[in-house]
């Protein structure tokens, strides 16, 4: 597949928003409008990612086993290595102690750093992607748009919950249609079916989601967050459509050209960033005096932002430089068939 410039600029822009989540320190003097508002607005940042993946790997070509082998090469081993790295940084930098627990769990879960979780997600769905493959193979739109719908349905669940009992355990109807594999297939589908996103009701859609948020604040409603502003929850996935729709409105497919260069290495950077963002944000940033000096809260945020995306673009470069870097990053800048 030619490079495209929208999943590019989708792929910075959800690295951006994970490293904006991730940068507040918390403190006395934050600000829980501010804090509401980045989460919310960021939120979007995972969708995406997912999304771009479901666009670009979806459908399989080739053998399982050598797009199982592919994958797991550039996404697993990296997360190995960094995995223990977080792992020794917390024995050395907090006084943990490094269980062989901690140790037995890596092929299972997250250790180290909780935010590596995105990572067994997207390893999970690559399990997927061949048998996804056969059908989409065989699929029709309305097909597809048929299990995005139930898709949909589930993530309704924490609205639905207000009014009714909704069984979201393993044995709920919708169990299997929900999930971030929804990301995954739907990002297939706006490559496949660009045109059934329509700004006619994304915009209104757009604005509704953003408004609830906001009169829930204001009429200090009591209501679970987290459940229903979150990653799996219906107004964060109009966010991810309307960000799709509006880059893909104003992005121009290219392949070699200069101008776009810069956009291009970043964008195979942007793993690396995840993977390194966490150290330079909280191990190095949130620590020096000169940040904890900065005021208000909402500018020392932006520039943690800054600082966190600068810096983890210039180690991760610095690393793709190196040889066998595609197992620190999942990217070498000197083969030139990544």
């Amino acid at each position: 597949m030619k490079r495209n410039l929208l999943y590019d600029i989708l792929r910075i822009l959800a690295c951006l928003m994970i490293v904006a989540m991730h940068s507040p320190i918390s403190s006395s003097e934050s600000d829980g409008i501010f804090l509401s508002s980045l989460s919310y607005l960021t939120a979007p940042g995972i969708g995406l990612f997912f999304m771009v993946s479901g666009a670009l790997l979806l459908s399989v070509t080739g053998s399982t086993r050598m797009f199982i082998k592919k994958r797991f090469t550039k996404i697993a081993i990296p997360t190995i290595i960094w995995t223990l790295f977080y792992l020794c940084c917390n024995v050395w930098l907090k006084d943990e102690a490094l269980t062989l627990r901690a140790v037995l769990s890596i092929p299972f879960s997250a250790q180290g750093n909780p935010v590596l979780w995105f990572i067994y997600t997207l390893l999970g769905l690559y399990l997927l992607a061949p048998i996804l493959s056969r059908w989409l193979a065989v699929a029709g739109r309305k097909e597809l748009e048929f299990y995005l719908c139930l898709w949909f349905i589930s993530l309704c669940y924490p609205i639905l919950s207000l009014l009714a009992d909704v069984n979201t355990s393993i044995t709920g109807i919708l169990y299997y249609y929900s999930g971030y594999l929804g990301y995954f297939l739907f990002g297939y589908y706006c490559r496949t079916y660009p045109d059934r996103l329509s700004f006619r009701w994304l915009l209104p859609a757009m604005i509704i989601v953003i408004a609830i948020p906001v009169a829930c604040k204001l009429l200090h409603m009591e209501v679970d967050f987290y459940s229903l502003f979150w990653y799996l929850s219906l107004f964060v996935a109009v966010q991810c459509m309307f960000w799709w729709k509006i880059i893909n409105s104003f992005s121009v497919k290219w392949t070699n050209g200069k101008k776009f260069s810069i956009l291009a290495e970043v964008s195979k950077l942007t793993f690396g960033i995840y993977l390194v963002h966490i150290f330079i944000m909280r191990y190095l940033l949130w620590k020096w005096d000169f940040i904890l000096g900065i005021h208000p809260y909402w500018f020392q945020t932006t520039v943690i932002i800054i600082l966190t995306f600068i810096g983890s673009f210039a180690v991760s470069y610095a690393i793709s430089l190196l040889p066998f870097s595609k197992y620190l990053i999942g990217y070498d800048k000197n083969n030139k068939t990544n």
